[in-house]
């Protein structure tokens, strides 16, 4: 149950704990991304939202990006150093978000996530993670406090 995985990425051996082991002030590996014209369109044709503010021009003159890419980009299973030990499982139980400002197309975003409680309920473990997205000059996008619990299953 407290293993720990070890992988390779370009030449160094990286540590990855799985992430039900991790408690309060530790911090996942952050996500730097940039969202081009044709992703956000392709989100924005599934979507079915052509407002124009995503596809020709919000405030500041560029279009913006779609808020529910910002929400999926910004869950803590993109974390690069997200893991999970074999047999375990998240749930996602609970999220508050705030959109701070837009994001334009083509600006690097970096999500940053944080675990800030840790506690023991009905026998499983729960956590409270911090996530922020900032842009490439440092200005907040979005905030989310996200809640969590764990499922496991015994090894055959």
């Amino acid at each position: 149950m407290n293993r720990i995985l070890f992988m390779r990425r370009r030449h160094e051996v990286v540590e990855k704990r799985s992430l039900h082991l991790m408690g309060a002030g530790e911090e996942l590996e952050p996500l730097e991304y940039t969202i081009t014209p044709e992703l956000n369109q392709q989100y924005l044709y599934a979507e079915e939202d052509f407002n124009p503010r995503y596809i020709e021009e919000g405030e500041g003159g560029k279009p913006w990006v779609h808020p529910g890419v910002l929400l999926n980009m910004s869950n803590w299973t993109r974390s690069p150093s997200y893991y999970l030990n074999p047999d375990w499982g998240s749930i996602h139980t609970s999220d508050e978000t705030q959109f701070i400002n837009p994001a334009s197309l083509g600006k690097k975003l970096r999500v940053t996530f944080k675990i800030t409680e840790l506690i023991e309920k009905r026998g499983r473990p729960w956590q409270t993670m911090d996530i922020l997205t900032t842009d490439e000059d440092g200005k907040e996008i979005l905030r989310r406090k996200g809640i969590g619990t764990f499922v496991w299953s015994e090894p055959k």
